[in-house]
């Protein structure tokens, strides 16, 4: 009789530990709650990735003669902001490392009026129906620290520095020229939520190298460069 009451029991004994341990759907629904009040309760911190889109002034500046005055240009850069520390310093600062890529591009003024070189001589009419203008892409990543505030709500005040390795290509008319070139950027952003607004200035030098002379397997001549300019852009933070 001992043995059919415990046998009997058992079952009953273990439904009721399957209810005890089991996960509830209730429970479940709270800790989605819960994840997601903690989202918004950290607001901006919680965008780490950004997209810009930038309009470029730049000045190419060769060793010796004028610089060439840009008279359109466009950036792009993308990224994600790193940070080194999980809680806010003071609740309101924290420090990040910022990787990602850059892209900028460049159109120059023309030649002709803009910076005193001499005539065309006679003979040379065939070379000037290549002219293809004067352009200059630079293609890189970026990597760099920055510093963010968030003094109120979702508002975040960010400056940063970045170095930025880039493959450039320089098209001066019918001559193409490349070059690694070291550049960097250093700026400053006031973004709320999504959107945002930034200033920054770029730098750096140069020696470009002749590619037509390199694919014919001629001495390439080499002309050294400083590139500067200043970039206005909208970001936008997921």
């Amino acid at each position: 009789m001992l043995a059919a009451a415990v046998i009997a029991v058992s079952p009953l004994t273990a439904g009721n530990e399957d209810k005890t341990t089991g996960a509830s759907p209730y429970a479940a629904s709270d800790d989605n709650t819960t994840v997601k009040e903690t989202k918004a309760k950290k607001g901006p911190w919680e965008r780490k990735k950004y997209l810009s889109i930038g309009y470029v002034n730049q000045t190419l500046s060769p060793e010796y003669g004028n610089g060439f005055e840009s008279k359109f240009g466009v950036s792009l850069v993308n990224g994600r902001n790193i940070f080194l520390h999980k809680k806010p310093i003071a609740k309101m600062l924290k420090f990040a490392i910022d990787l990602g890529t850059d892209i900028n591009y460049a159109q120059y003024k023309d030649l002709e009026g803009d910076y005193d070189l001499p005539e065309t001589e006679p003979g040379y009419e065939d070379e000037m129906d290549l002219n293809l203008g004067m352009h200059h892409v630079d293609m890189g990543l970026h990597v760099g620290p920055s510093i963010s505030i968030n003094p109120v709500d979702h508002l975040k005040l960010s400056v940063y520095f970045r170095f930025v390795p880039s493959y450039s290509m320089l098209i001066l008319n019918s001559e193409l020229y490349q070059s690694f070139t070291p550049l960097f950027t250093y700026g400053g952003e006031i973004s709320y939520k999504v959107i945002g607004i930034g200033i920054e200035g770029r730098s750096g030098n140069a020696k470009y190298t002749d590619m037509i002379a390199q694919i014919e397997g001629a001495e390439s001549m080499k002309i050294k460069y400083k590139t500067s300019a200043l970039r206005f852009y909208i970001s936008f933070r997921f």
